[in-house]
C-alpha cells in the first residue's frame, strides 16, 4: 500500500471516486457532474484550496481523503479565519476495515495542521463517525469538528 498526495495527474480518479461516494451516501446519479468537478478540483489545486492524501494499491486508486479550505472573517477563536473541510473520504469496498481511511485522516490531519489551518470540520455521513472520534472530532451543533 502506497500513500501520497494526490496530484492535478490523479483528477480523473478524483472524479471517479467522488461519484462512487455520492452513490454510496444514495445521492442521485440523474446528471452528469463529471465537467463540474474536473473545474473544481483544477482551480482547488491552481488555488490552494484544495488538497488531498490518497491510498494506491498495484498502481491503482483505491482511497482518497481531502480538505477543502474556505476563510471566515477573523476571530479570537481562528485568527486567521481559514477552515479546513473534510470531505469525500471514500475507500473502494473491497478495502475496507483495513485501516486505510485512519491512516489518510491521520496523514490530511498533519497537513493541515503544517497549513496553519485551527480547525477541521465535517458532515458525517450516517453513522461514520466513530472513526472521527478516534482522532478527537467532538460533535457541535451543525457538524464535526476537531482543533489542531
Amino acid at each position: 500500500m502506497i500513500y501520497r498526495k494526490a496530484t492535478e495527474k490523479d483528477i480523473e480518479k478524483l472524479i471517479e471516486l467522488r461519484k462512487k461516494q455520492l452513490v454510496n451516501d444514495s445521492c442521485q446519479t440523474n446528471i452528469n457532474i463529471d465537467v463540474e468537478l474536473k473545474i473544481f478540483f483544477k482551480k482547488g489545486f491552481k488555488l490552494g484550496s484544495f488538497f488531498s492524501w490518497i491510498a494506491e494499491e498495484d498502481n491503482k486508486i483505491i482511497a482518497a481523503s481531502e480538505i477543502c479550505s474556505f476563510e471566515t472573517p477573523p476571530s479570537y477563536s481562528n485568527p486567521s479565519g481559514k477552515i479546513a473541510y473534510l470531505t469525500n473520504v471514500y475507500t473502494e469496498n473491497k478495502y475496507r476495515c483495513k485501516g486505510i481511511a485512519l491512516a489518510l485522516l491521520k496523514l490530511i490531519i498533519l497537513e493541515a495542521k503544517e497549513k496553519k489551518y485551527t480547525f477541521i470540520r465535517l458532515n458525517p455521513f450516517k453513522n461514520d463517525t466513530r472513526i472521527y472520534q478516534k482522532l478527537g472530532f467532538k460533535f457541535s451543533k451543525q457538524f464535526m469538528e476537531i482543533t489542531i
